[in-house]
């Protein structure tokens, strides 16, 4: 495939990075002359100075004869012109990323793809979708969704009062039978490891999880998490935090939203039905202490200051709240905010890129989200109709498998499918594989047709 990345900051940067990996040919255009020069220094593709809409450029790049562009720059309006142009010449797949409340209407009014965009990526709306990962599930020390939110992977921390603790994933699939749950990965002492059934998983383990939505509920309860009565504090006065404050509106948490900005908190409150809204700053002990800190269960702070940020969330951890979230778009930052106590560090640009990749995976090679700082990945592939797996059962696909490589869960249509040996991969199968790093390129061909088996 080959894909045109317009804007080379953190999020063209993390695309071109991952693209190059999944064998696509890529050109970046990149308005900065030092960026560019970076950008060339570590990434072995063309890389072109300039506006990305001018018609030259995109020439030079291979506007074309590009089967995708990816519009990634900090101007809207840029993003949007490139795929218009993008259009006109017949580019099949054209994506812009759109931020900011003007771009936030309804799309019965405005059809983004009249404009040439054929899939939008609102970096706010990401952002809040990412936070809310770790709400549903308290105490998770990493998440990753798929599936629009169908399927989940959660990494927890395996205490001695947790039912796994001690078990095998045979024995707990005894236990919790009709939910399904695939331990996917256990973090060991720094080591990682692929589990099979009569893996004992053991108090102080990093556990990897796997499951449908339908699934969550019983798993909270392995995973000895209490989800009643969250209390959830918010501040910031940022489009993403009004997007954030949205979304908690749909649900029943108890949520109070601080805003900094007088008039931008009076707003919210016109709008917001089920989250409480104050005017106020969470750098002040003395607001926290009013607001029962320390019986919240989340603490998020998501303002594009990052000194606002820190700061209100340290006071907030000191204070007692449970968990802490807050945003950066620094990369440095997270090794910092780390170690002074703050649970959960959003990269809004890292999950935007992340859920570009995700759009983007329809095709042959999916998205790999990566587990902890092993050398394991969980990867999505599509089964396509000349694919070599179609038609062959899961036991005989696992006899090819290299070690260290599992079949995780098979979404097929509407169905989520965790497989035993007698499961048929067949056409249009989405698979979710667990495997080592070093194993991916196998995989890649694997799902190719490269005659690994006889039929018949």
């Amino acid at each position: 495939m080959y894909t045109i990345i317009i804007g080379g900051g953190v999020v063209g940067y993390s695309l071109a990075e991952q693209l190059l990996k999944d064998k696509h040919e890529l050109s970046l255009i990149e308005a900065d002359p030092e960026l560019c020069q970076q950008l060339s220094e570590k990434l072995d593709l063309q890389i072109l100075n300039g506006s990305g809409t001018s018609s030259n450029l995109l020439k030079q790049a291979g506007l074309e004869h590009a089967d995708m562009i990816i519009a990634v720059t900090p101007n809207n309006e840029t993003n949007l012109l490139v795929c218009a142009f993008a259009a006109q010449f017949g580019v099949k797949q054209r994506i812009a990323r759109l931020r900011g409340k003007e771009y936030d209407f309804d799309h019965s009014f405005i059809d983004l793809e009249k404009l040439g965009v054929t899939s939008l990526i609102q970096p706010e709306k990401v952002m809040a979708e990412h936070i809310m990962q770790y709400v549903e599930t308290p105490h998770a020390k990493d998440t990753a969704n798929f599936e629009n939110g169908r399927i989940l992977m959660r990494a927890y921390q395996v205490t001695k009062d947790m039912e796994i603790a001690g078990k095998t994933p045979k024995e707990i699939r005894t236990m919790i039978d009709p939910f399904v749950v695939l331990f996917s990965a256990i973090i060991r002492n720094g080591e990682g490891m692929i589990p099979d059934g009569d893996t004992r998983i053991e108090a102080g383990d990093l556990v990897y999880s796997l499951f449908p939505r339908e699934s969550l509920e019983r798993f909270l309860k392995l995973m000895a998490i209490e989800t009643k009565n969250r209390k959830i504090i918010m501040t910031g006065d940022s489009y993403a935090t009004i997007e954030l404050a949205r979304t908690f509106d749909k649900t029943d948490y108890h949520v109070t939203y601080v805003d900094p900005n007088k008039e931008h908190a009076e707003k919210a409150a016109t709008e917001l039905n089920n989250v409480e809204v104050l005017n106020g700053e969470c750098t002040s002990i003395e607001l926290l202490r009013e607001l029962n800190i320390d019986k919240a269960s989340f603490f998020i702070s998501v303002s594009d200051e990052v000194d606002y940020n820190m700061l209100s969330a340290v006071l907030a951890k000191n204070e007692g709240a449970h968990e802490v979230i807050t945003s950066t778009t620094e990369l440095h930052h997270n090794q910092l905010f780390h170690s002074i106590g703050i649970d959960h560090i959003i990269n809004p640009r890292l999950t935007t890129a992340r859920e570009i990749l995700e759009t983007i995976s329809k095709g042959h090679i999916g998205n790999k989200v990566k587990l902890s700082n092993v050398d394991i990945e969980a990867i999505r592939f599509l089964v396509n109709s000349d694919s070599d797996i179609a038609g062959i059962k899961v036991k005989k696909i696992a006899s090819k498998l290299k070690k260290g490589t599992i079949i995780g869960i098979i979404i097929r249509e509407d169905r989520i499918i965790i497989p035993d040996g007698e499961t048929t991969i067949e056409a249009d199968d989405h698979i979710i594989m667990i495997t080592h790093n070093r194993n991916i390129s196998f995989l890649s061909k694997l799902f190719k047709p490269h005659k690994f088996f006889r039929r018949g």
